[in-house]
């Protein structure tokens, strides 16, 4: 693997591009797993005006992230009964919690999961609202092949953070890894790095989830690691033993 003379040197730097609230917490969370941490918020988000949906067409309302209930449900107050909630990842479960909300299912880590329970008739057709981000790349619309309906709502919307290149050149170059916990991540650091990806080719890339990954490697460039669950403390932890695991003589990440 890329840099192994230098995880060998010393401790690990990982470079972590998620929004300021929420690098602060993974900061923690990799300090306890032995990794440095050196930060760089892309991300800021701002609401975008809707309209209440009508209740009656849908019969699932979808929620790929936390930030989707969180701008969607300040807007509009609860979720009528009938409606069945679906959540991606035990992070968005706990935030609907929060709002007085039982998920009908939490899906473990992408549309992927819902697509297989509808592909094996364990999910009954019907219409799927999906409030999230103006600029929506998932695979949800793959449902539609299956007889769903399905309606996005934008809610929010995503802004790139730019920093000064310098800044940006020295973090990079001072991390042996760099962690992507979405595609608008990865794309931020694009806008902001001037000679493009080749900074990052001698870099461990670390993706968060498939769907992630999957942006890095159409924009070619390789991802050597994802976690088992789009989770910061299962991604902190697998890889901190992947590592380790490299450094006794193991030829690759898993």
């Amino acid at each position: 693997m890329r840099n192994c003379i230098l995880l060998l040197l010393k401790m690990v730097r990982v470079l972590l591009t998620r929004p300021k609230e929420d690098a602060e917490k993974d900061r923690e969370i990799f300090h306890r797993y032995g990794f440095d941490v050196i930060l760089l918020p892309l991300l800021e988000f701002e609401a975008l005006p809707f309209s209440p949906p009508r209740w009656e067409k849908y019969h699932y309302i979808y929620f790929g992230s936390k930030r989707g209930v969180n701008f969607f449900l300040q807007r509009v107050k609860g979720i009528p009964p009938h409606l069945k909630v679906l959540a991606v990842g035990k992070k968005t479960a706990e935030e609907l919690k929060r709002w007085g909300i039982k998920p009908f299912l939490v899906l473990k880590g992408s549309v992927t999961h819902l697509v297989e329970l509808a592909k094996e008739g364990k999910l009954e057709r019907g219409n799927i609202l999906v409030p999230t981000a103006e600029v929506y790349t998932k695979d949800i619309h793959l449902l539609e092949e299956l007889g769903f309906g399905v309606d996005i709502l934008p809610v929010y919307r995503t802004l790139y953070v730019k920093y000064p290149p310098k800044e940006v050149e020295e973090k990079v170059k001072l991390s042996d890894a760099v962690v992507f916990t979405s595609p608008s991540t990865f794309k931020a650091l694009l806008e902001n790095l001037q000679n493009g990806m080749e900074p990052l080719r001698e870099k461990i890339i670390v993706a968060i989830g498939k769907t992630t990954a999957r942006a890095i490697e159409q924009a070619g460039l390789q991802v050597d690691f994802i976690p088992s669950e789009p989770d910061t403390e299962v991604l902190a932890g697998e890889l901190a033993e992947a590592l380790r695991w490299k450094k006794r003589g193991g030829k690759a990440l898993p």
